[in-house]
């Protein structure tokens, strides 16, 4: 694989090019103060749920939530704070156990593999003037255990060319390529990554820097379709609003970013493409402050690169057109280099008063060729997710009921009849797919899959308490590339659960438990549910997960 000696020189190129031309204004009113010690500050798990709380009971602005990353949820122009000029984030880790599969999405850098797993998180901010400075590197372990089952068992896939890593997925080559290892390697995972690391530079509402941290773009509770923390955070330069741009027509907020995603160590034997460039750009629009609704857009295009010195020459991609590289029958195995993309629009509605938000993102892998294609056909290679919450009690009451949902479906759309498509996040031009380090860059769920959850909780000042039940239905487009797929060999997996958290003054305690059971695990089964057998590739697993997280002293 090839080194990343280059990568420290296109991240210092990434903060030259993010100088400011000015610095930061700074009103006269007198702001409360970030206390020294802070602590981590992450796009999901729990310091996202704390910022929807907030949102449903009126408690907190919507500003800055739709698209944020670490470095933006700590910016003191979104909180209104005077931030210390040294300050600690104090540490989180998390231990996950999974006892025959892996299972387990949205954890940054960690792979929830079979075995053991743990996260840990800490580090230190630095605010200079209009410079802001977070340094939360994470460490990751796994003792990546032989999962209970072979994916590349020969009875039911094809074999694996002599190209592509034994570790790759033998359920995605030609045509649904994608980087997603079924296990990385042999051996037990120890590392070390910048994590939730960024240099941010503020010139007044507008904020320009690099960083290596993850991006969450969207409403999604769990499958956001353009950006997640799913995967290890990869270096880039951004430009952003630091806070709203009011106008008569609204506010706006607004972001890009021009990075490098790094291909893993279980993919294919061949140096020379190992590194891809990623282009993105997203605008949110609330049109009444007072109304609670939102409404975004967004577009991702990333690319080959040859090397990290060749992604800056990428860095407008999101304008420009890729083509329809997939639109080729199944049984073209054609491969060409090039650009891909995902586009997206969101809706987001919270009524505070109410304690209820919904939401709606849905976006497409091609553009339509014409107007006409897209009034027929408007539904060509879309994907969607969608979810609901509601909060029974304003902050301050004694005791809370929590309800949510999300439904995703990126799986191929009816019009695969009538001519051919890709699936998402698969490619035929950019034969990683839309990955990071073998990790799904948005929607956790993976490549052409659906999912369902549903979850209900009590929520008290010190603790809570709750349920929840989901359900997957993995890599659904390969299964219909298989030689004989039958309506009952479909990969699923359901996983019933609950979780609990404990509030101290010094301390949140959180712990997560599901049972899972997947139903023809890699599509191994030998005759259909008519024959009255059981799969041989019925798995179940337990997974545990506990979070510690130091509070602030």
């Amino acid at each position: 694989m090839r080194s990343l000696k280059r990568l420290p020189c296109f991240l210092l190129v990434s903060i030259a090019f993010a100088s400011p031309a000015g610095s930061q204004v700074v009103s006269g009113r007198i702001s409360p103060s970030v206390p020294i010690t802070r602590s981590v500050v992450t796009v999901s798990g729990d310091s996202a749920n704390r910022l929807r709380l907030g949102v449903l009971d009126g408690s907190t602005a919507l500003n800055g939530y739709l698209l944020r990353s670490t470095s933006s949820l700590m910016d003191p122009q979104r909180t209104g704070a005077a931030a210390p000029l040294f300050g600690i984030v104090l540490p989180q880790v998390m231990e996950v156990t999974n006892t025959s599969l892996p299972f387990g999405q949205n954890d940054g850098a960690l792979w929830q593999g079979k075995g053991y797993n743990v996260r840990a998180l800490a580090g230190f901010t630095a605010n200079f003037g209009p410079v802001q400075i977070i340094a939360i590197p994470e460490a990751v372990a796994s003792t990546n255990d032989n999962p209970s089952i072979d994916p590349t068992d020969l009875r039911f896939s094809r074999p694996l060319p002599s190209s592509r890593s034994s570790w790759s997925s033998p359920h995605n080559v030609v045509p649904y390529s994608i980087d997603l290892p079924y296990r990385f390697g042999d051996r037990a995972i120890k590392k070390v990554y910048p994590g939730q690391s960024s240099v941010t530079v503020s010139a007044g509402p507008i904020e320009l820097g690099a960083a290596t941290e993850n991006e969450w773009w969207g409403p999604a509770f769990r499958n956001p379709l353009i950006l997640s923390d799913n995967a290890p955070g990869f270096p880039h330069a951004f430009v952003r609003t630091g806070r709203p741009f009011n106008t008569w027509l609204g506010g706006f907020e607004a972001r890009w970013i021009v990075g490098a995603l790094k291909e893993s160590d279980f993919f294919d034997n061949n140096p020379a493409n190992n590194v891809r460039s990623i282009s993105a750009a997203a605008l949110t629009w609330q049109p009444y402050h007072s109304s609670g609704l939102n409404f975004g857009v967004m577009r991702s295009v990333y690319s080959p690169a040859d090397g990290y010195g060749n992604v800056a020459s990428h860095a407008f991609d999101f304008l420009k057109g890729t083509g329809h590289p997939n639109a080729l029958p199944v049984t073209d195995s054609t491969m060409t280099p090039g650009p891909d993309q995902i586009f997206s629009l969101f809706m987001h509605w919270a009524l505070p008063r109410h304690g209820l938000e919904t939401y709606l993102e849905w976006g497409r892998t091609e553009f339509p060729t014409s107007l006409h294609d897209f009034l027929t056909e408007p539904n060509h290679t879309r994907g969607y997710t969608a979810g609901l919450q509601w909060l029974s009690a304003p902050a301050g009451a004694s005791s809370r009921v929590r309800l949510q949902t999300e439904i995703t479906n990126i799986e191929q759309s009816s019009t695969y009849r009538l001519r051919p498509m890709g699936s998402w996040y698969t490619s035929r031009a950019v034969i990683q797919g839309y990955t990071n380090e073998g990790q799904m860059l948005a929607a956790g769920i993976g490549p052409g899959s659906s999912a369902q959850w549903f979850a209900a909780d009590y929520l008290r000042s010190s603790w809570e308490l709750g349920l929840n039940f989901g359900r997957q239905r993995f890599n659904n487009d390969a299964f219909f590339v298989q030689a004989n797929p039958n309506r009952c060999f479909h990969d699923v997996t359901v996983y019933p659960g609950m979780r609990a958290q404990l509030n101290t003054r010094f301390l949140k305690v959180g712990f997560d438990a599901s049972k899972i059971v997947r139903y023809n695990a890699f599509f191994q089964r030998i005759r259909g549910c008519e024959n009255g057998i059981e799969a041989i590739g019925d798995r179940s697993s337990q997974h545990m997960a506990i979070t510690v997280t130091a509070l602030q002293w």
